[in-house]
């Protein structure tokens, strides 16, 4: 496990059921960290990114082009530095990677512009893997987890209506209260990309935890077999026209 919060990090790995764990803390952007442990990863063979931070919060006139930089830095470079780091031990084992998608990846999300920006191009970078590295055996695949009640969305509720817009404001304080996405769907669905030897193996998809239907079989085919099915594409009357071919043949 990599984060910045040496701490946090510490109490999540003497939860972990079993040995052989090991925490790191360092910043997921920062290339020199990555390149120190690169020896030490050569044989890992499922990488799952979910580092991200939300900041920053408002209009476009509201913050520095340096902040939205550094969130592109944490949420895109840093996903990119993961898999680029494991890369030999993913290729050796044919294994996975799991990325992270994020509100304002398919559609706007205003006053959030850095966070949605990155989340957008971790899915392409995802798609833009997965092909890559499709015939090394390696599947790159991509999850939208829906609302996740972590502590980066105490920066929402600091922000205040004003910077984060009244309507997402009152989403994030509600969700909150409620609890969010379930936790234990989203692990079982990365749990599910990243086994050894699944049935329908498809990759450079990217699915929802609450809404796409993952778990049953004939719809995993179907990521497998048809090329536009979860990605992130235009739709338009040229697109339709050519789905709506391919499913007569």
């Amino acid at each position: 496990m990599i984060a910045r919060d040496e701490t946090r990090l510490e109490q999540s790995r003497r939860a972990l059921p079993g040995d052989g764990h090991e925490a790191l803390a360092f910043d997921v952007s920062d290339e020199d960290a990555w390149a120190r442990i690169a020896s030490d990863v050569q044989n890992v063979n499922a990488v799952v990114c979910a580092a991200a931070v939300l900041d920053p919060i408002g209009p476009i006139d509201s913050y520095l082009p340096s902040d939205f930089r550094r969130t592109l830095e944490i949420n895109l470079l840093g996903t990119l530095l993961a898999i680029r780091t494991c890369l030999p031990g993913l290729r050796a084992a044919r294994g996975a990677a799991v990325t992270f998608s994020g509100g304002g990846a398919t559609a706007p999300l205003p006053r959030f512009d850095a966070y949605a920006t990155s989340k957008a191009a971790v899915v392409r970078l995802t798609e833009n893997i997965a092909l890559d590295l499709a015939s090394d055996g390696v599947r790159v695949n991509c999850v939208a987890p829906g609302f996740v009640a972590t502590s980066m969305h105490e920066r929402t509720l600091a922000a205040g209506p004003a910077l984060a817009g009244a309507d997402y404001f009152e989403r994030t304080r509600s969700e909150l209260e409620r609890g969010g996405a379930p936790i234990g769907e989203i692990a079982e669905l990365v749990r599910l990309m990243l086994e050894e030897n699944p049935r329908a193996p498809f990759t450079g998809k990217l699915i929802s935890a609450q809404w796409d239907p993952w778990r049953e079989v004939a719809f995993r085919e179907r990521l497998a077999r048809e090329r536009n099915l979860a990605t992130l594409r235009r739709i338009d009357d040229i697109f339709f026209t050519t789905a709506s071919a391919e499913e007569r043949t």
